[in-house]
């Protein structure tokens, strides 16, 4: 029963992964022999993006954006570079390229987003990382003895 539940998993793991990465037995890591449902690059941005929100959560702020463009372009350069036959990347190359843009990447995303939010005028439709506004029912005035004793 376990080892048909961990089958099932393990083949819905690799169908939804497989909708955003190649899943190249050479080019992804395996552990006790079984493929991970990531290739090493695709690890390296869901590691860098998750530890983004991380030091996001804890920092209260993003890595400056001309510091996020400049790490970020590494990856595409690896992959021009290797498309082009300059050289072939290895799996540490494409899991610390990828780590820099999980990382780098999502935050030039996010500084662009926020800076076009900011440069918006005013009363225009709300950017994604703003609340939207939370509208307070009205106060209700109480009306029995034990309302206007208790909730005053």
């Amino acid at each position: 029963m376990f080892a048909e539940f961990t089958t099932a998993l393990y083949d819905v793991l690799m169908a939804a992964s497989g909708l955003f990465c190649h899943q190249l037995p050479d080019r992804s890591p395996h552990l006790f022999g079984v493929q991970l449902p990531l290739c090493w690059r695709c690890s390296g941005i869901a590691l860098g993006a998750w530890t983004l929100l991380i030091y996001i959560l804890r920092a209260h702020a993003r890595p400056p954006l001309s510091v996020s463009f400049v790490l970020a372009s590494l990856l595409p350069l690896d992959v021009a570079g290797a498309a082009l036959g300059f050289w072939h990347g290895s799996n540490a190359v494409r899991f610390v390229t990828g780590l820099l843009w999980g990382f780098f990447g999502a935050s030039a995303l996010l500084g662009v987003v926020v800076r076009a939010c900011a440069e918006r005028p005013r009363g225009g439709a709300p950017c994604p990382h703003e609340p939207l506004p939370v509208r307070s029912a009205p106060r209700r005035t109480p009306q029995t003895w034990v309302e206007r004793r208790f909730h005053s």
